[in-house]
């Protein structure tokens, strides 16, 4: 759990998830507000232990914390004794909020690309190779360099309208909350795997320098890898919102273009889960049959839900059309080939339908750099000779007066 300790000085209240026992009577698992420490030390019967640092973030303290018989008030209770007598309806009542979490933890997302993408564009303009002429020209001009950059404003930008969008449906009171759950699950699935995949390409167009956190990207990569797990486990969230949507509890919303590349392969992939509950499993969502051949499906049904209403909202914000042309692109790549077999999109057309749209957007690349604002939020020593002289100019060095006479020796 995050900071029980108390290094920081501070007082340290925590709500603690456990089970209400009352006059012999189980009544689930309820919330309770309670005190861990008063800033110098630990309450009473409550032991926390430091786990280390996790790699390469700016960490708060994670503990493992132990309660053992720590006395509470009534008050201590969040919520009524008595609830509804569906435990399990209490317990998903009493977390609820987590739904905003995964939707809003997600989300950082969004401004890890644009400082990302800033920060892989500004070193790929900086960094020269000689030409085929002999003159110097920058990498940017390499397809290999540029596409995964482009890529990344695509998403980014996409992401955007789909986060508006998703937030939008939390302040629907008419919306069933396991929907808008399901949605904050779908975007950050595609959120999640659109960073994961676009800053390890941008980091690997870095060379040598990629491997250093003061150059942001790796520290970004690390920074987000925790969020695939707060807020709830994305794969476990996803499984979750499969297997219920597949079941028929609820419904996720239709898509308004149903007759796109995308929303086909989504409907696509749910039609074959849905076969192989009925036909494998027997409807049964708990046999071995559904362990096997659905659960390895849940992730990337949920995903395709998620690249539809990604995309359908960037539309319906009108997102410059040649970055969501090239979002499409990236999505078909994703599954080429079911695109091939069954949209009818070989590969010299997915190639093309790429190519074509960072063709377009190319020229228009810097300014896009320029109006994301990262500029203030750039500190990698890579993007600019002054941060580099900077960087270089605060480094330890070494020097000294020794006589180079070790191979002489020899």
């Amino acid at each position: 759990m995050p900071p029980a300790t108390p290094r920081g000085g501070i007082p340290v209240v925590a709500i603690v998830m456990a089970r209400l026992v009352a006059e012999g009577n189980d009544f689930g698992v309820r919330p309770f507000l309670v005190q861990i420490g008063d800033g110098n030390q630990m309450c009473k019967n409550i032991i926390s232990k430091a786990l280390p640092t996790r790699t390469g973030t700016h960490p708060i303290d994670h503990t493992i914390t132990y309660f053992n018989h720590v006395r509470l008030p009534r008050s201590a209770l969040l919520g009524s004794i008595e609830g509804t007598g569906d435990k399990r309806a209490d317990f998903a009542s009493a977390i609820h909020r987590v739904a905003v979490g995964t939707l809003c933890i997600s989300g950082s997302v969004i401004p890890f690309l644009k400082v990302a993408s800033y920060v892989a564009d500004q070193y790929s303009r900086n960094r020269l190779v000689t030409g085929h002429d002999g003159n110097p020209i920058s990498v940017i001009e390499f397809r290999t360099q540029n596409l995964p950059i482009l890529y990344a404003v695509a998403q980014y930008s996409v992401l955007e309208s789909f986060f508006v969008s998703a937030a939008g449906s939390f302040g629907d009171m008419s919306l069933d909350p396991r929907v808008r759950h399901g949605i904050a699950t779908a975007f950050k699935a595609v959120a999640i795997n659109h960073f994961s995949k676009s800053i390890k390409a941008m980091n690997e167009r870095c060379g040598w320098h990629g491997h250093f956190a003061h150059n942001q990207l790796l520290q970004l990569e690390l920074e987000m890898r925790g969020a695939s797990t707060a807020q709830g486990d994305l794969r476990v969230l996803a499984i979750r919102l499969a297997s219920e949507l597949l079941i028929g509890r609820y419904k996720m919303p239709p898509p308004s273009s149903p007759t796109s590349f995308i929303a086909q392969h989504e409907a696509a992939l749910f039609s074959e889960a849905k076969s192989l509950l009925q036909n494998s499993a027997q409807g049964n969502h708990r046999s071995e049959s559904f362990n096997r051949n659905i659960l390895p499906l849940c992730l990337p049904l949920v995903k395709a839900i998620g690249y539809r209403m990604a995309f359908e909202a960037a539309q319906e914000a009108n997102v410059e059309p040649k970055l969501v042309q090239l979002y499409e692109a990236g999505v078909i790549k994703e599954g080429p080939a079911w695109y091939a077999e069954q949209g009818g999109l070989c590969r010299d057309v997915q190639r093309e339908m790429e190519s074509q749209a960072v063709d377009d957007l190319l020229p228009h690349l810097q300014n896009m750099m320029q109006e994301s604002g990262m500029q203030d939020y750039c500190n990698a020593p890579m993007a600019s000779k002054a941060l580099w002289d900077g960087f270089v100019g605060r480094l330890e060095t070494f020097k000294g007066n020794a006589s180079p006479d070790l191979l002489a020796r020899l």
